[in-house]
């Protein structure tokens, strides 16, 4: 008997090639080398990209001449919007897409002389229409249907759900969430349906899908928190102790500001440091880095000296929106570095003595676990994702609230108390070891293997 093969199809990018990746993107490529490293599993991976064209053994980009096709108005990575796409446009996508991952697919087999076990989609859009559309091909070709299973990730959510409520017909229409409802891809009582299994980050995300798709199983659905690259996202102390030298590693950064914004100069405050805060995210509004900014405008002014380091980006509008806000609440301790790579991330959080992530509904939240991972306890809003982890041994997460000024005050709150009770010292070790111990990639995909192989037996 062969190795088991596994097939997934990603929405986002990986990080190759000097290309930023969003969440979804790293976390496909961390679960593909995670199934390579199971004994009898052998992964594939297709994913599109405008500039990457690697083409490996088990990796594939599928090459696009423009950006990305987003569901949400902004991305770090494309402004290009499914919802402004023609009708021809999103079937053109829809069928080239289907063409090559079903000739891959078929060459795989012919050449492996194995059979694919499982395919996943990540996002519950396109990609499970598409890989829908693949199994229907095999079956007319003769070959078995293969079970799928469909990572759900939250801009899709959102999506579907603005379309749901019509605040705004002219950026999210009534368009898509109708389209996949008749195709029936979650209508698990149809013979015709697509999916098989739902993979959701959190428990909410499970509420949120649910919501939307009723008509799908409950008890087909699984929790798998999302898990951390463990060689990246750790306590970095040999050669350097980052924390004990971090600013010096810091003035090793450079601010990465929009044009019209200054020049790009080291992170490196004349005076010194006291303490340091991390933000990492993409400049979106759900993200709520103005109301960090807001809360920095107070914490400046403690007698600590508390320095703000800004990694990620936006839409060029977005960054200069964060910058100009920057300005005008007389920062001068907050410092953008722009998108960065995952290890350079790593030290980043390594520097910090908290890390600051006021989501709005984070559909998971990631960047929590990779910034404990690092010894660095965490301060969220109490919604999404981050309450499933968030524990007061390793953070807290302040009063959700709609309004940016109460919210900015309970984040400089909380920071200053961070500061004031070194939670580096006191939860930072907490923090890292309930990182390791409940969120590795390994753990996570061997998990949902098994949880997947119950449903589809």
């Amino acid at each position: 008997m062969g190795d088991r093969l596994i097939f997934q199809l990603g929405t986002n990018n990986w990080q190759r090639g000097g290309e930023f990746a969003p969440g979804s993107g790293i976390l496909h490529e961390a679960h593909h080398r995670a199934y390579n490293a199971m004994p009898g599993v052998r992964g594939y991976s297709m994913y599109p990209s405008k500039r990457q064209r690697f083409r490996d053994d088990d990796v594939h980009v599928f090459a696009l001449d423009h950006d990305i096709p987003i569901c949400e108005s902004i991305s770090p990575v494309s402004n290009y919007r499914w919802h402004g796409m023609s009708e021809d446009e999103v079937a053109a996508y829809r069928t080239r897409l289907t063409d090559e991952v079903a000739e891959w697919i078929d060459e795989i087999e012919a050449s492996t002389g194995d059979r694919f076990g499982l395919f996943i989609a990540h996002h519950a859009f396109m990609n499970t229409v598409v890989m829908r559309d693949v199994n229907r091909r095999r079956v007319a070709a003769g070959k078995e249907r293969v079970p799928l299973m469909c990572f759900v990730h939250g801009t899709e959510l959102k999506m579907y759900n603005n379309e749901k409520r019509g605040n705004d017909p002219t950026e999210f229409p009534l368009r898509f969430l109708p389209f996949v409802q008749q195709e029936k891809i979650f209508d698990y009582a149809d013979p015709g349906h697509g999916v098989d299994v739902i993979a959701a980050i959190s428990a909410e995300q499970i509420e949120a899908f649910l919501g939307i798709f009723p008509e799908f199983p409950r008890d087909r659905v699984v929790l798998s928190h999302n898990g951390y690259n463990q060689d990246v996202f750790h306590r970095l102390t040999d050669p350097t102790d980052v924390y004990a030298e971090r600013e010096r590693v810091l003035a090793g950064f450079s601010t990465q500001p929009p044009a019209g914004h200054g020049e790009p100069g080291p992170v490196a405050p004349v005076d010194g440091l006291d303490a340091v805060v991390a933000f990492c995210g993409k400049f979106a509004d759900w993200k709520r880095l103005d109301a960090l900014l807001l809360a920095a405008a107070t914490y400046e002014k403690h007698e600590r000296k508390i320095l703000t380091v800004i990694a990620g980006s936006g839409p060029v509008e977005a960054q200069q929106t964060m910058h100009e806000l920057a300005v005008q609440n007389g920062l001068t301790r907050t410092y953008f570095v722009g998108p960065r790579p995952q290890d350079e991330l790593a030290v980043l959080f390594n520097t910090a003595d908290v890390g600051c992530f006021p989501s709005y509904r984070e559909p998971f939240g990631l960047v929590f676990i990779e910034c404990m991972a690092c010894g660095t306890p965490v301060i969220g809003a109490d919604s999404g994702g981050p309450r499933d982890f968030v524990v007061p041994e390793v953070g807290t997460l302040v009063p959700e609230t709609d309004d940016r000024t109460a919210l900015a005050a309970s984040l400089a709150e909380t920071i200053v108390a961070a500061v004031e009770e070194d939670w580096k010292q006191t939860k930072g070790v907490a923090a890292e070891t309930y990182a390791k111990e409940h969120f590795s990639v390994v753990g996570q995909v061997a998990a949902l293997l098994e949880a997947v192989d119950r449903l589809i037996v």
